[in-house]
């Protein structure tokens, strides 16, 4: 094993030359706990999660929030969607609760022997695999939907703080182990789970730290936030293979608690209100100035064309884009579908005009592919399956129409 080199620098962190395309309007949540962790099954149905029982949920993409009682006053760190309408929560002292009806009632869910503090819950939601984490960094899975738990693992030092279920046969949780190190428990075929420990590199310097959170896209790609102990601030470390003590890491002004990613487009969250954008894959960011200045930011979660964060003192952010999009219904003469789209996205044109210009934008506003039309049509169909997964634009010009449509990739 390497031994950290440890001294001080000044953190540096480039940010890319990129277009802002978002805002993050604060919610009124009506709560003053901190929340640790949110989650929405579609843009309209959400929870939220925090110290003290706090439970808070929205079905109209956070214009209200209603408070739920769980009649614990443990803290709740972590909450995830295991289908439409079952949600698990996890907290202190190895509390588990599932509610069927959005928070509304609650159920509590006993694991034998597991009384340590619960962090992190995620789960792939066709298979009904799921896992937990936390303290003695625990590792506590399931393949019936939560219906039971098994424990993988308990009683080593340290503790694992997020997992990510990027399919079925893929689980990924993070921490740190006891001399230091972000540590990673895996398993690529829901049978054996494998441990790993590995250095955040920053200008060939291995630094020690904790990794906080995490969001992997498939066995071989992902990424990794966490915290420098020495320089201080925060680190992003993109996948760096499961053989590798050694991850390239980019270095952030503030300790990084979370990061989610869709297609090309990536949101980091952390200490004193920080919060950054990438539109290029996590390698350039912008920094994203917002009400919660002081606020620790906790959780982020991307979902179809928006985005939410959890943090400090009942902090709720909800990601609204700057571009102008109407409704995909009957915006002058214009109409998309399916949508979300996993093939094919077809155009409806209500009165057809020579030449139109079609492009597809991303969220950063980069095109992404051309389809001009040559003649009077009344529907286009346009390939998008080498799109990755995500939330884009359908820009129709031409003849004197600007239209501008949204939709997403399966």
């Amino acid at each position: 094993m390497k031994t950290a080199v440890l001294f001080t620098v000044s953190v540096f962190f480039a940010f890319g030359s990129l277009l802002a395309q978002h805002t993050w309007q604060m919610q009124e949540t009506n709560v003053a706990g901190d929340l640790q962790a949110v989650s929405f099954i579609n843009e309209n149905t959400g929870i939220a999660v925090g110290n003290a029982g706090i439970v808070i949920t929205t079905e109209n993409g956070g214009t209200t929030w209603a408070t739920r009682e769980t009649g614990i006053f443990n803290d709740l760190n972590g909450v995830d969607f295991a289908a439409d309408t079952k949600i698990f929560a996890v907290g202190s002292g190895g509390k588990v609760l599932m509610t069927e009806d959005l928070g509304q009632s609650w159920e509590t869910v006993v694991i034998p022997n597991v009384e340590y503090d619960l962090l992190d819950v995620a789960f792939d939601k066709g298979s009904g695999r799921g896992v937990i984490t936390g303290q003695t960094n625990a590792v506590i899975v399931t393949s019936d939907f939560g219906e039971t738990w098994t424990v993988v693992q308990d009683g080593y030092m340290s503790t694992f703080y997020a997992a990510s279920m990027p399919n079925q046969n893929v689980s990924v949780v993070m921490g740190w182990n006891s001399i230091f190190q972000p540590l990673l428990g895996y398993t690529l075929d829901w049978q054996t789970w494998d441990y790993q420990s590995f250095y955040p590199t920053w200008g060939g310097v291995f630094y020690e730290g904790r990794a906080s959170g995490c969001k992997f896209l498939s066995e071989n790609e992902g990424y990794v936030v966490g915290i420098y102990f020495v320089p201080g601030g925060g680190f992003l470390a993109p996948f760096g293979g499961w053989a590798n003590n050694a991850w390239d890491a980019q270095s952030f002004p503030q300790p990084l608690t979370d990061i989610d990613v869709t297609g090309p487009f990536g949101v980091v969250v952390g200490s004193n209100g920080y919060l950054a954008e990438s539109s290029d894959n996590c390698q350039g960011w912008e920094m994203i100035s917002t009400g919660a200045v002081n606020a620790q930011l906790n959780d982020v979660h991307l979902v179809g064309n928006t985005g939410y964060i959890a943090g400090e003192t009942g902090t709720i952010l909800k990601m609204i884009s700057t571009v102008s999009v109407p409704e995909n219904s009957g915006n002058g003469g214009f109409s998309c579908y399916p949508n979300p789209a996993r093939y094919f996205l077809n155009l409806q044109i209500k009165n057809p005009a020579n030449a139109l210009n079609i492009e597809i934008l991303d969220v950063s506003g980069t095109v992404m592919a051309k389809h001009p039309t040559t003649g009077n049509v009344n529907e286009v169909t346009i390939p998008v399956n080498d799109l990755p997964s995500g939330f884009y634009f359908l820009r129709i010009g031409g003849n004197g129409i600007i239209q501008t449509l949204k939709f997403s990739k399966d």
